[in-house]
């Protein structure tokens, strides 16, 4: 079978440290899979953000898999695109990358080769120059927040999120949605026929996410991140953005600061800075309880995300909207009791793993960090129900399950 995988994502993440997020999760995870089986042929393409064709074809080839690529850069847009990648004092670098690429792109705009079977797009809009009467084309939907709820994202995320769902042929496209909540909220914006939709959910890297028994371990890592060693925190691991709710989080946790034995407890939140933030980092600084026990880390490498989930009390994340909800899973695989809203996908992810709160309930979620971090027991008992939990997803079964997603779609073509 062979299949075109426009990757523009896994890209970013090279270039970009920061763009390390979710989305490049999956893509890396799904893409090494496929590359690695013998009945897939895989082609990449790189038609939205170009210029990250050669960090992520570097990056393949030093891992030892074969790589070909489709509609491929010519000499002057590699020149292009390598000055600017190593020109930093440049701010608005990738945004003149993104919207000349698609300049360079519109004469290299032909048909998909003949011999490509399936065309799947991990992120970006399906582009409307592949026929999709005549290619079998597909579409990974890991949510549509931008369009149920515009006030959690920014216009750009909007926008792509709009352009993705007008893109898709709902009679001859097949979609892939990352949990049921989300097929769900495709089905009823777009009227694709349940039928033409998958859900097939994500995994949490067993190489990467597991139980540390080495307190020594854990206590290095945590000091190179800034974090005091031999203290109870809790954690939250998120992009710091409206939707996640970190501000209803931080309040909650202020309040149990004033419980019996809890007074010298801290909050760790770990991810890049997003968008309308400001508020929330002026109520944490401005407040001298809070400036003392929030630790902002940015962005970590994996290795010290896997110690920071070990050494937590527990894991905090009332998001107001997930598609899947990729931390609380990672969190569960390193045996981390978890917190977490009990609205859209969330409960198929931790399902009765970890304790569900509403997510605007400032009593049920203080109530709960209060319980967890007072109850060696309760934290013992969700520790072992998480990591028996998150055996039940793999990146293996993911992929399998996107193989037989191509079949199907290959068996049910239309002529």
């Amino acid at each position: 079978m062979k299949v075109a995988l426009e990757a523009s994502y896994i890209g970013h993440g090279f270039v970009d440290p920061e763009g390390k997020t979710g989305i490049f999760r999956v893509a890396m995870e799904l893409t090494k899979r496929m590359l690695a089986r013998k009945d897939i042929k895989l082609f990449f393409a790189f038609l939205f953000l170009p210029h990250s064709v050669t960090p992520t074809i570097e990056h393949f080839i030093r891992s030892g898999y074969q790589v070909d690529t489709l509609f491929k850069n010519t000499s002057f847009e590699k020149t292009f695109y390598d000055y600017l990648l190593n020109f930093p004092q440049f701010p608005h670098k990738y945004g003149v990358m993104l919207y000349l690429s698609q300049l360079f792109q519109v004469p290299k705009r032909k048909r998909l080769p003949g011999e490509i079977d399936i065309f799947h797009s991990l992120y970006c809009p399906l582009p409307s120059f592949i026929n999709s009467r005549k290619h079998i084309r597909f579409v990974t939907i890991h949510d549509i927040i931008a369009v149920l709820f515009p006030e959690y994202a920014t216009k750009f995320q909007t926008r792509r999120i709009k352009n993705l769902l007008k893109n898709i042929d709902i009679e001859n496209d097949w979609a892939i949605c990352v949990s049921e909540c989300a097929k769900s909220d495709l089905c009823e914006v777009t009227g694709i026929s349940e039928d033409r939709v998958f859900v097939i959910y994500l995994g949490a890297s067993k190489k990467k996410f597991y139980p540390i028994n080495d307190t020594a371990q854990v206590y290095y890592m945590l000091e190179e991140t800034g974090i005091p060693t031999g203290k109870n925190y809790f954690v939250s691991v998120a992009t710091v953005e409206p939707r996640k709710n970190l501000m209803f989080s931080i309040r909650c946790f202020r309040k149990i600061l004033s419980e019996p034995g809890l007074s010298d407890m801290y909050f760790v939140i770990v991810g890049r800075r997003g968008w309308k933030i400001d508020n929330l980092f002026k109520e944490v600084y401005s407040d001298s309880l809070l400036r003392k026990h929030i630790i902002f880390t940015g962005f970590v490498p994996d290795e010290h995300l896997t110690a920071i989930y070990n050494g937590a009390v527990a894991f905090i994340y009332p998001s107001l909207y997930e598609g899947f909800g990729l931390p609380p899973l990672e969190a569960m695989q390193c045996g981390t009791p978890v917190i977490t809203s009990n609205t859209s996908s969330l409960p198929e992810v931790v399902g009765d793993a970890g304790i569900m709160v509403d997510p605007i309930d400032e009593d049920a979620l203080c109530q709960s960090m209060i319980d967890i971090a007072k109850d060696s027991e309760l934290r013992n008992s969700f520790s072992a129900k998480g990591i028996q939990r998150a055996k039940l997803f793999s990146w293996g079964k993911c992929v399998e399950e996107t193989i037989n997603a191509y079949k199907f779609a290959l068996e049910n073509k239309r002529v």
